[in-house]
């Protein structure tokens, strides 16, 4: 075998085990497709973030920061465990549907959506048609579009991970469009979950430069809500466990929300330690609003 020929089947051998790209590179958003956690993903990289969106799942299983902090952290096993799988499978974004034959739709690790790529977008679709949403991606977020709901069942928006890409909840802080921010974590196990009308909620970690925030674009009067859930019966001082964080859930585990609705994800580049970087975070997310909605 001459020595051109040796390379170039080195070359096609390495390639098969490579992501595939699956659009064009533009200068923001790049798009490839591999296998996480034994299921299709498409990967999307921007400047400050890559995720990983579970092609049947219709939803993200890994959020990473610029710092290689995966803030979603989902993992198949354990499976179905309560509270077990507070550190593995009910993790992701953004967990839409809970009930009904299209339950899990939205979710990492379900087979219950087809997604494909369309003008650099996302486009989800249930497997029954009865749901329908849509992700854009930017720098330091992605948006979500939900285009078609089931009339007959109401959904939620959830944050479900792991701030700075580990559950450690003594370094853990959190805020609201209420107020902020806070270091008292309410323990979902022990029933103890923080509820109102939420505009937008953050949460940080201590240890990490930056924070995950989540923004309801549309207001409504619906009861939102937050809290924490350890892997254990030992509640926030379990060695694993997540974020609880809920657009349109009540604290009876309802899901409240109907009709199109619009979400934003995604990491701000500081700290908010303080009752003055709440502030400014709240001036942010002010101009992302105005921004948005041009």
């Amino acid at each position: 075998m001459n020595q051109n020929r040796f390379f170039l089947i080195l070359i096609i051998f390495i390639s098969a085990f490579q992501p595939r790209v699956l659009a064009k590179d533009t200068n923001k958003v790049h798009f490839k497709e591999t296998i996480y956690e034994g299921k299709p993903h498409f990967i999307i990289e921007t400047k400050d973030i890559t995720w990983y969106y579970d092609i049947e799942g219709g939803g993200f299983s890994r959020m990473i920061d610029a710092d290689g902090n995966d803030w979603i952290s989902f993992k198949r096993e354990p499976w179905g465990e309560y509270p077990a799988s507070a550190a593995s499978a009910f993790r992701g974004i953004p967990n839409l549907v809970f009930k009904s034959d299209d339950g899990g739709a939205g979710h990492p690790g379900h087979e219950k959506c087809n997604s494909w790529l369309e003008s650099e977008k996302i486009i989800t679709e249930s497997k029954s048609g009865k749901w329908k949403w849509c992700w854009t991606f930017f720098d330091d977020h992605a948006l979500l579009e939900i285009l078609k709901t089931d009339c007959n069942q109401p959904y939620w928006f959830l944050y479900e991970g792991t701030p700075g890409g580990n559950y450690m909840p003594m370094n853990y802080y959190f805020g609201t469009s209420s107020g902020g921010p806070e270091t008292n974590l309410p323990d979902y196990y022990k029933n103890n979950i923080l509820t109102g009308n939420f505009q937008w909620m953050y949460a940080g970690s201590n240890a990490i430069p930056n924070i995950f925030y989540m923004l309801q674009l549309i207001p409504d009067d619906k009861t939102d809500m937050l809290s924490f859930l350890g892997n254990t019966p030992e509640g926030l001082k379990s060695p694993d466990g997540m974020t609880v964080f809920g657009f349109g859930r009540d604290d009876k585990g309802n899901s409240l929300l109907t009709g199109n609705q619009k979400f934003v994800v995604g990491f701000y580049p500081e700290k908010v330690d303080s009752k003055k970087q709440h502030q400014r975070f709240s001036g942010y997310i002010a101009k992302q609003l105005k921004l948005i909605q041009q």
